[in-house]
């Protein structure tokens, strides 16, 4: 098989311009940037989870479901930002979970039973933030004083104080709860303060103002994104300057009018018009501001064969879910293994064994080649029986569990994104070698995009799926095709240019708040117009009574703090330095004692923080409120990006861990699925989110 090509020798760019940064240090494009930041896997697992159960939940997503998770997921944000913190410290805190409850417990028995008759609930809440702060001071000072682990320096008080707060409860008032902690002096103050409720009623400019901030974002961020990956041109290309704006044109056009009609075949048209007009737009731009590659003469060459293959892989996969919906029935409802014929089924638990016996056997070989004796092979007589009869019972165990209707979507999604990911990887390594089979590779990905969407709509009865999904995966095409136009017409920058990074680095966060706002107000506003509203409430339904907590506000407070703390400050660099070696830190002159005491510190005060929000929100506090939410917390880190072994992580990284595991609980529920589910559903996000973290940074790494 040969292809138009041109070998890399042949293809000489420009020189890049002055280098304004340390030229001992490798530059990074913003795509290598973003692959190896702490937080990528939390970010893709949060977008999978959030469309994972928006496909499968009526419900979710809408303005009332989005409150709910955010709701759910702000206290474990808070505290989750404190133990990210403590982790990439190099430490653990085991004790995080039982200080919320405990620091709640303490506000509602001072107002109620300090010196009999109770004090004013204020000076309550400062009484618990001192002595949270104290049971913070003395974990870390136990950690550097007797180098004990951490693990069991904070076990110890986790013990300790539910204890004690056990012991308090029964005492004081009787019972191992709190109530009417609301109804004490100076409550309804500090509730006003502390934990206000905004009620947001119909809105019906929502989508406009969405709509809006999107676009604006959007070509904010595209132009950041530009500005980080080319080389500027030393003036202004005027014939793409017009190619852009034909582009504008274009887009406006199929945009306005898409707006504005609702058949099938103007709706195609104006869509194609819109698409083509957004592909020109984003070529034009690049083309007009920055240099392109020079045109060469044409030389035949071979595909290599690894190339060849992935792609092929990938049709295979495509194709496969395409043609997945036609033996499995979108509304059979039966386990699989039900499903299946009688005779089917020994076949089916036979290549299971069978499966599980060649992984067993093909993982001992190499060692058996080395050395053959008579223990080994019986060692591989045994370990490949256990491996054969355990992916058995794994396989029909997951049959008997999953219905047909589900296997059917796991096995779109699966070959879908599996066949997606192969021709990906085949793009990627042509770009090293050969501009245009990558060329060429990078088209056939973005027509295999928009035949899985065709697919998608047709086959879906769902409307979000054949309008918002169908939509998605079009828009997700063009981006492809785009991307891979620019990177084929092109002069990437090879060097830092300090100056452009950092503009390019401002109007991609501009761009992103913007997007992020308008997605914010699409999800937590209705759009229903007064009359519309009027007519739902004569009959007897409720429109506009979602409900957005303070605790929210707090958690994103708590955040933006840990965030600046961690990446802008000196704390933030002793933070790192402790975390990756505490004695090597210590002996450029970071005071490590400090830095940890601090972190133990503001676990326990983020704790009681959560506890303070938790008893002015319920009125009423368990005593075992908090426990075992602290494994919560580390896992909503380590999905977030942290490293066990310190020195590595991200507060905003941990904040996306803590929405992956409320959007969980949230969808679960939605979807009327067994609520315990989601634990086993959890575990599987942070094994994957671990597994693209690492993945991507090493994959980001090896391109410097």
């Amino acid at each position: 098989m040969t292809a138009t090509a041109v070998p890399l020798s042949d293809t000489k760019e420009p020189d890049s311009p002055v280098v304004h940064a340390d030229e001992r240090m490798s530059h990074r494009g913003p795509m290598q940037r973003w692959l190896i930041s702490p937080e990528i896997g939390a970010l893709i697992g949060a977008v999978i989870v959030w469309i994972f159960f928006w496909g499968n939940a009526r419900t979710f997503g809408q303005a009332n479901s989005t409150l709910n998770w955010l709701d759910v997921a702000a206290p474990t944000g808070i505290m989750a930002t404190a133990v990210a913190l403590l982790m990439i410290g190099g430490e653990f805190d085991l004790s995080s979970g039982v200080m919320t409850g405990a620091s709640a417990i303490t506000i509602g028995l001072m107002s109620r039973k300090f010196m009999g008759a109770g004090i004013n609930i204020g000076w309550a809440i400062g009484a618990a933030f001192l002595l949270a702060a104290a049971v913070g001071w003395f974990n870390g000072y136990m950690v550097n004083k007797t180098g004990l682990p951490s693990f069991i320096v904070t076990l110890a008080s986790f013990f300790a104080v539910r204890g004690m707060v056990v012991v308090l409860a029964q005492r004081l008032v009787g019972k191992v709860q709190v109530d009417s902690i609301t109804k004490q002096r100076g409550a309804a103050g500090w509730k006003t303060w502390v934990a206000h409720e905004w009620q947001f009623k119909e809105f019906s400019g929502r989508d406009s103002l969405f709509l809006g901030l999107v676009i604006a974002g959007g070509v904010a961020f595209l132009y950041g994104l530009l500005e980080q990956s080319f080389i500027r041109r030393p003036s202004v290309n005027a014939r793409a300057a017009l190619v852009t704006v034909v582009g504008v044109a274009a887009v406006v056009v199929g945009f306005v009018a898409l707006l504005n009609t609702d058949g099938v075949g103007t709706n195609l048209l104006f869509g194609v018009i819109g698409g083509a007009g957004l592909i020109v737009l984003i070529v034009g731009l690049a083309m007009t501001r920055w240099q392109s590659r020079p045109r060469v003469a044409a030389v035949k060459t071979a595909i290599p064969r690894s190339i060849a293959a992935r792609v092929g892989l990938g049709i295979v996969g495509i194709f496969l879910a395409c043609i997945t919906h036609i033996p499995f029935d979108r509304h059979q409802r039966l386990p699989v293994l039900t499903w299946t014929a009688d005779s089917l089924r020994p076949v089916i638990a036979s290549i299971a064994a069978l499966a599980g016996i060649g992984l067993a056997v093909r993982s001992m070989l190499p060692s058996l080649r080395e050395h053959w004796n008579a223990a080994k092979v019986v060692k591989l007589v045994f370990i490949s029986a256990y491996g054969g009869l355990l992916l058995m019972a794994g396989v029909l165990s997951f049959l008997q569990l999953t219905t047909v209707e589900a296997l059917r979507t796991i096995a779109m999604i699966l070959l879908g994104g599996g066949g997606l990911i192969f021709m990906l990887s085949a793009r990627g390594e042509a770009g090293r070698s050969n501009r245009y089979v990558q060329f060429m590779v990078g088209s056939l990905v973005s027509v295999s995009v928009v035949v899985l969407a065709v697919v998608v709509r047709a086959d879906s009865a769902t409307r979000r799926f054949r309008t918002g999904m169908f939509a998605a995966m079009m828009l997700g095409a063009l981006i492809i095709l785009a991307n891979t136009l620019l990177e084929y017409s092109m002069v990437k920058r090879r060097s830092a240019d300090h100056r452009a990074d950092t503009f390019g680095k401002k109007l991609q966060i501009v761009g992103a708040a913007a997007a992020l706002i308008g997605l914010i107000i699409r999800l937590v506003f209705t759009n229903f117009t007064a009359a519309h509203a009027a007519r739902i409430k004569a009959a007897g339904g409720n429109v506009g009574q979602n409900v957005l907590r303070e605790t929210v506000v707090w958690w994103l407070l708590v955040a933006a703090i840990g965030a600046f703390v961690l990446t802008k400050s000196k704390w933030g660099n002793w933070i790192f330095a402790v975390g990756g070696n505490k004695d090597a830190a210590r002996a450029i002159g970071v005071p490590a004692g400090s830095v940890k005491i601090s972190l133990f510190v503001t676990v326990s005060l983020c704790g009681c923080l959560a506890g303070t929000l938790i008893a002015l929100r319920y009125g009423t506090v368990q005593a075992n409120q908090g426990i075992g939410l602290e494994f919560e917390y580390i896992i909503a880190a380590v999905v977030g990006g942290c490293l066990m072994t310190g020195g590595y992580g991200s507060v905003i990284g941990a904040s996306l861990g803590a929405i992956i595991m409320a959007i969980s609980t949230n969808g679960v529920q939605s979807t009327g699925w067994n609520s315990d589910g989601r634990y086993t559903f959890l575990g599987g996000v942070l094994l994957l989110a671990v597994l693209v973290n690492n993945f991507t940074r090493k994959k980001a790494q090896e391109a410097r």
